[in-house]
């Protein structure tokens, strides 16, 4: 591919998938949020994104004008997407019958029960780190958190959750830039999953994974019968597992981390005060949000006292409401304790990300084992030299840390 023209003005061509934007994206933001709130751009068949918080929460409480049919904004034509991604892509009457199917998979009893396996994951994660004194705390760590845990879940060995995440890579970051890329990962992604539906129900073997869960699930419709999900529904729920569950929480987990390796105060603190960790995670999830989702626009509609034309596409910006300061106090400070903190870095309304119970799990039970382990840990380099990924998902693509000393596991 080649170099992407640059930009001039960010408020009316503005390119999110530039490396300026990977690299400056928070900043360009804030920015964005005072001058011009809607900005737009011609790249991308014309396009918008809304950086207020109060503006986000509006488009996604109204899913007739802005439908969730097409989640990216991408080069391809929002006509020529057919992806389909469970309840994702789906917009009301549709959407709330296969997502309540869905959820009880990932509540808060169910989660829990998966806390011994998080840890063991990290435990033996961490064991491969503790005789070094530089490691890539993304390539090392945070990114295989996810993907160890998601294997269970899917019931495959752990070489195969590799394979997802290069499925992943190339729907959220290569894709973005290569059509075909996006298409084979997936034409693959979708093929593993019809084979192993097919698979799954001619053996007849239950387990206790997701493949298993789609196959169970019964969706309620609105006369109280209910059904069981169409070959379609369980390839789609399987895909957009895949996703959010695997690149999302490794982001966060890396941001984290980078974090806690620039600012020694804050980790001093979180070393001297574990309990503070849920609280902690809650700031980190507000200040590194890592998503962003698209909308197609389906008519003439008005933003926050911005027109907007029908037939385009929107990006929601969670990292940007999640900085909003007329929502936040010092929004551009990380405050460990922070009391009043109505983030949405998991989306709001009725696209709110099923699999929230599951990441604030994996980050927690990820971040806590690191810091036991690595009470005293910096960044080796500048941080400048942090390459942070762009597009759908915003986090470090490499993370390297220097290790002052190791605790024995616990």
């Amino acid at each position: 591919m080649g170099e992407r023209p640059p930009v001039v003005d960010w408020t009316t061509d503005f390119d999110h998938l530039t490396e300026e934007w990977a690299a400056q994206g928070p900043d360009i933001l804030t920015d964005l949020r005072g001058r011009c709130p809607v900005p737009h751009t011609e790249r991308f068949h014309g396009a918008y994104i809304v950086t207020r918080y109060d503006d986000v929460v509006a488009v996604t409480q109204d899913p007739g004008t802005f439908s969730s049919r097409v989640t990216m904004v991408t080069d391809t034509h929002p006509d020529d997407i057919k992806l389909s991604l469970g309840p994702l892509t789906l917009d009301p009457p549709l959407h709330a019958p296969l997502r309540r199917a869905l959820l009880p998979t990932f509540n808060s009893k169910r989660v829990a029960e998966l806390e011994p396996l998080m840890s063991g994951i990290v435990d033996e994660l961490l064991d491969g780190l503790a005789d070094r004194h530089l490691v890539d705390g993304a390539a090392e760590f945070a990114e295989l958190v996810p993907i160890r845990l998601m294997s269970h879940l899917f019931g495959v060995p752990r070489s195969r959750g590799l394979e997802f995440k290069g499925w992943v890579n190339g729907i959220l970051k290569d894709g973005l830039l290569d059509v075909q890329v996006a298409r084979d990962a997936n034409r693959a992604a979708q093929s593993y999953f019809v084979e192993a539906l097919r698979a799954r129900r001619e053996s007849g073997e239950w387990k206790p994974d997701l493949v298993s869960m789609v196959l169970d699930a019964r969706v309620t419709e609105d006369d109280g019968s209910t059904r069981p999900l169409t070959d379609r529904e369980q390839v789609g729920s399987l895909y957009v597992l895949m996703i959010g569950g695997i690149d999302t929480t490794w982001s966060l987990i890396g941001a984290a981390l980078l974090h806690l390796g620039t600012h020694p105060a804050d980790l001093a603190r979180l070393v001297a005060e574990p309990a503070l960790m849920p609280v902690a995670i809650e700031e980190f999830l507000r200040f590194y949000s890592p998503a962003t989702v698209g909308r197609v626009i389906t008519q003439d509609a008005d933003i926050g006292g911005c027109p907007v034309d029908g037939g385009k596409r929107l990006l929601l910006s969670f990292p940007s409401a999640n900085r909003d300061a007329a929502r936040f106090e010092h929004p551009d400070e990380v405050v460990l304790d922070r009391q009043q903190n109505r983030h949405i870095a998991f989306g709001v309304g009725i696209h709110r990300c099923i699999g929230s119970n599951l990441a604030r799990m994996e980050t927690e039970v990820a971040l806590a084992g690191w810091l036991r382990r690595f009470p005293r840990f910096e960044l080796a380099g500048h941080p400048a030299e942090i390459r942070w990924s762009n597009g759908a998902v915003r986090g470090p693509h490499n993370l390297p840390l220097r290790l002052l000393g190791s605790e024995p596991r616990p």
